[in-house]
């Protein structure tokens, strides 16, 4: 799915950060953290290109939530890296790189592995945000878009402790549907997470609903410029806390036949007290 690449939800270890924000697994500055980011940008721009990048294909996290009910195609390879910096009430602020690579493995299913790193894992973990955990997913498209009724797939992601503070092996089932209408489309995800470690006052089952919508800016028909938008409503992470309501908007734009740059940004509505105040998030995308 800030996850697919989504933010990562799974309850992690437990206590108050007192450190100053560091990454996990790297001890190099923040500035060596960004030059990184730039050069994979770089990198990903001049690579060579063997298929056409499609803006319309949604993958989670890239810029927002939502995601779409299309695998990529048979045999495609995309990689995408981004930076997200999230402003938070409580003031424990955090950033850092995310990446993702994805692959047509057959006609209708999609592969991929997807990673993340945030500053204050320790405290990220209480609020259900893993930093380096690994996500492996698989989409099958159980049947595309027709005259009378929408595409729909299912996704279903491993993810692996391997990042600082992880417990236990996640597994979320997500289940999606996409509508598409003259001048724009219409998604819905609905995903369950089953925990593999939690801490007593933590669920072990979580729920989270996803309504998106994605329409194209130019009004001369050309397809440079996709606009989105979703709303976001998932469960706290602890036993009777309110649940987390999330609005998001971006865009993805190509910057070369192969090539596209997204933005997005975002709040919480509702949730607990350390909830996002704002994250902003850009990166770029690259299929192959």
């Amino acid at each position: 799915m800030d996850g697919r690449v989504r933010e990562g939800e799974g309850a992690r270890g437990r206590g108050g950060d007192y450190s100053s924000p560091t990454l996990p697994l790297f001890h190099s500055p923040p500035l060596s953290l960004a030059a990184t980011f730039i050069l994979s940008i770089v990198v990903a721009a001049i690579a060579a290109p063997m298929a056409a990048q499609q803006l319309s294909n949604l993958e989670p996290e890239r810029p927002i939530t939502v995601e779409d009910a299309r695998p990529v195609p048979y045999r495609a390879f995309a990689g995408a890296v981004d930076w997200t910096y999230s402003e938070r009430r409580d003031g424990f602020n955090d950033y850092g790189p995310g990446f993702s690579l994805l692959y047509g493995a057959a006609r209708g299913l999609e592969t991929g592995a997807a990673l993340r790193y945030v500053t204050r894992p320790r405290r990220n973990a209480g609020r259900g945000i893993s930093s380096g955990d690994l996500f492996l997913h698989a989409l099958y498209e159980i049947c595309p878009e027709s005259a009378t009724g929408p595409a729909l797939a299912v996704r279903a992601d491993v993810q692996l402790p391997t990042g600082l503070d992880s417990k236990g092996t996640d597994v979320h089932l997500t289940g999606l549907a996409t509508r598409t209408f003259d001048a724009f489309r219409l998604h819905a995800n609905f995903r369950f997470t089953r925990e593999g470690a939690t801490a007593p006052m933590e669920r072990s089952e979580r729920y989270e609903g996803v309504a998106g919508i994605d329409y194209l800016l130019s009004r001369r028909g050309l397809t440079d410029t996709l606009a989105l938008a979703d709303v976001v409503v998932r469960t706290n992470p602890l036993i009777g806390g309110p649940a987390v309501i999330t609005i998001e908007a971006g865009a993805r734009r190509r910057i070369g036949s192969q090539t596209s740059f997204f933005a997005g940004a975002g709040t919480d509505l509702a949730g607990p007290g350390g909830r996002t105040k704002v994250r902003v998030r850009v990166g770029v995308s690259q299929m192959y």
